[in-house]
């Protein structure tokens, strides 16, 4: 049988085939099984950062920290059901950069920490002051997998994370007084789904260690064990490149905290869109300021005149409905009062022009999406600055809604998921925008009418018409709505058919309501300024046209989603050296990810033909 087997070429492709096809199948299962486990995660983020927003209590506070660590803990574990495949097909490429390792070091501490609690066990990481070139999210998810798998294994004693310097290599080690390994397992815990033999049920998928032992292949890093049965195990992860001065990496803005003030003040508002006049109210209310607003200039100003109330400090849009805009509108009750009261401006128009305007009358301005904690600290810094203000007043009027008042732009949010919906539309309310959500595309289509203003947030894979049938419907009938397409199982094939559909941006669920928020005001911004958007993608061309002939080769094979080693084959160069140019290419066009990637060549064919 086995002599014939052999002779057969058609036996042996269609066993061949029939493994491929096993493969494909395995991971458009997992692709399915992570985007409708992504919907929850991405309703769990957008609904901590509406609420992040509302608590002021720092008891709470530091709970929400943990809620969230939590989530994001969860968001790691549910990426790993994908990393394996996309190590396979070279979606993951790294991003070199050089960083201090106590970021990676200090972040695991506070996340597993109270894992460490549970168990019982001391849970100890020594600082570390030395940089490192790697990437930073794969290299934290090699010393996480690792340390998950220590957690997993060890039930007393102690668990250590540290480094150890030998001339330019660092070494991350991770030791515990686990269960220890024997000699003939060792070769084999790093291969897919593969267990050390225990009694007692571990739980997990036999994938943290698999993965860890591609990445560090995919990094250049060695990775390294060494065990004694019922003793203990050390992990040990090998990186060149060490240096002695560490150098910092971005991190996620902390939200401001208002700091205790006993000065209050008569706030004045002056807001067209409802919500977030009435989102300001509440705010600054529960702050004990005394607030009065209106829903346009004239309005303001016919209150100060009529009410006789002298605010201490005017918030005002600065796009509002009637004859004047929010500078002006500012102006004329700083002249009905006679007094040079501080203004604050918010505007979502980032244009040189407007910030010029409001910088020459003297007033401060707050882009949109604001964050209710940076403008409440703001408010507050502005209060302490000016006179003390009055301790009697008069009550407020009620505040004045013009019948008819023109709408801001709207969020258009479409998704069959409705906690997701609902998610979405309290962060984007709160955030300052007025939000329309849709369970369907059909739905959406009939209700949206050409010239009205605003952003689209759509999933991709939804009942009957999908997210990019959905934006070529729009597309073919000319009504143009800058797009931003949201997905739980992201890959470059899907990003650069995400642009080509015609979306503005890609972004992988669960997203972060910073990243969120971050993307709708760009599109928004592209959308009312042809200008601002002409000069990005001049700029985007620019970026391109400094990459090498053979960075430009590789750019192009990524944009068209071939993996690492397809994208080899056809250079005739080696995997390795393809994972090098792909980094030296990310650099150069100022890219954190495939979205970023994509969105910037397609905006640099526009802007070739512009230059």
């Amino acid at each position: 049988m086995i002599l014939q087997s052999s002779r057969n070429p058609n036996g042996n492709w269609a066993a061949k085939r029939a493994a491929e096809l096993a493969n494909l199948s395995k991971s458009r299962f997992l692709a399915a099984a992570s985007h409708d486990l992504r919907q929850p995660l991405q309703t769990f983020k957008l609904l901590q950062g509406a609420l992040r927003q509302q608590i002021k209590d720092e008891e709470a506070l530091t709970l929400l920290d943990k809620a969230e660590r939590a989530v994001e803990t969860m968001a790691g574990m549910l990426a790993t059901l994908l990393d394996i495949n996309q190590l396979e097909t070279g979606v993951i490429h790294p991003i070199l950069v050089n960083f201090p390792v106590n970021e990676i070091f200090m972040g695991l501490k506070a996340e597993l920490a109270d894992q460490a609690l549970r168990k019982g066990l001391s849970f100890r990481v020594v600082p570390c002051g030395l940089s490192v070139r790697s990437d930073w999210r794969l290299l934290e998810q090699m010393a996480r997998n690792v340390l998950t798998n220590a957690f997993r294994y060890t039930d007393q004693g102690k668990i250590l994370l540290g480094a150890r310097r030998r001339g330019g290599t660092l070494t991350i080690e991770v030791w515990d007084t686990g269960l220890g390994i024997s000699k003939d397992q060792i070769p084999r815990i790093f291969e897919d789904y593969y267990q050390v033999d225990d009694p007692r049920q571990r739980g997990g998928l036999g994938l943290g260690l698999a993965i860890v032992q591609r990445l560090g292949g995919l990094l250049g890093h060695a990775v390294s064990v060494r065990s004694e049965v019922g003793k203990g195990s050390v992990f040990s992860i090998s990186i060149a490149h060490a240096h002695a001065t560490p150098a910092s990496i971005p991190r996620k803005e902390e939200p401001a905290r208002k700091r205790d003030s006993s000065l209050l003040g008569n706030i004045l508002v002056i807001e067209d869109e409802v919500p977030i006049r009435e989102l300001l109210e509440l705010t600054f209310n529960k702050e004990g300021h005394r607030v009065i607003s209106a829903a346009s200039g004239e309005a303001a100003l016919a209150l100060v005149e009529g009410s006789g109330m002298r605010p201490d400090l005017l918030i005002t849009d600065y796009y509002l409905v009637g004859g004047m805009s929010g500078v002006q509108a500012a102006a004329a009750v700083r002249a009905a009062l006679g007094s040079q009261v501080p203004v604050i401006v918010l505007t979502g128009d980032v244009r040189k022009t407007t910030l010029d305007e409001i910088a020459e009358y003297g007033y401060v301005s707050i882009q949109k999406p604001m964050k209710l904690a940076a403008l409440s600290a703001a408010v507050q810094q502005l209060l302490d600055a000016s006179q003390p203000a009055a301790q009697a007043s008069t009550a407020a009027a009620p505040a004045q809604v013009l019948a008819g008042a023109e709408s801001a732009p709207t969020i258009f949010v479409v998704d069959d998921d409705r906690e997701t919906r609902d998610a979405m539309q309290i962060l984007l309310s709160q955030a300052g925008y007025g939000v329309k959500t849709f369970a369907n595309a059909r739905t959406f289509l009939d209700s949206y009418r050409p010239g009205e203003k605003g952003c689209l947030v759509t999933d991709v894979r939804m009942p009957g018409m999908g997210g990019f049938e959905m934006l070529a419907q729009l597309a073919t009938t000319g009504r143009l709505l800058p797009a931003i397409v949201l997905t739980g199982q992201g890959d470059v094939a899907m990003a650069v058919e995400a642009m080509r559909a015609g979306a503005v941006d890609f972004i992988e669920k669960p997203a972060d309501p910073e990243t969120l928020l971050s993307c709708v005001g760009r599109a928004l911004r592209q959308a009312a300024s042809p200008a601002e958007r002409s000069a990005w993608r001049a700029a985007a061309a620019m970026r391109v046209a400094g990459l090498t002939a053979r960075e430009r080769q590789v750019l192009d094979l990524v944009v068209a989603g071939h993996p690492n080693k397809v994208i080899a084959a056809r250079l005739d160069i080696s995997q390795r050296t393809v994972e090098t140019h792909r980094a030296a290419v990310m650099e150069k066009m100022d890219a954190s990810s495939i979205s970023d990637l994509v969105r910037l060549e397609m905006a640099a064919r526009v802007g070739d033909a512009q230059l």
